[in-house]
């Protein structure tokens, strides 16, 4: 197992996920159901050590996983405005290149 992908937006991270299991790279979310409990157990509201971290299993794959993730984050920037899907006219945060909800392209 090794670390690939963290971000303290659960979601970005599981994007990331289901790109990587789209490739066939089995993959874990570290931490997904901790980013909560930051007050109570940490004693303060915010650690990085409880952001959600994507893992891949076989670390053979990392360097693949790497390349995928990077191609599909490299123009993406998370302080962009939303976008609006075309198929389904669902608002996408700026960092997803496809839609969360139906899965079509951004088509700018």
């Amino acid at each position: 197992m090794k670390q690939i992908f963290v971000d303290p937006d659960l979601t970005r991270v599981s994007f990331a996920r289901n790109v990587l299991e789209a490739e066939g790279i089995a993959c874990f979310i570290q931490n997904e159901n901790t980013r909560t409990l930051g007050p109570s157990v940490a004693g303060y509201s915010y650690t990085q050590l409880l952001d959600p971290a994507l893992c891949v299993l076989d670390e053979t794959q990392w360097e693949k996983a790497a390349e995928i993730i990077q191609t599909h984050f490299k123009n993406s920037t998370a302080d962009g405005p939303e976008w609006q899907c075309k198929g389904c006219q669902e608002l996408n945060p700026a960092a997803f290149d496809l839609c969360w909800n139906c899965g079509a392209e951004h088509v700018v």
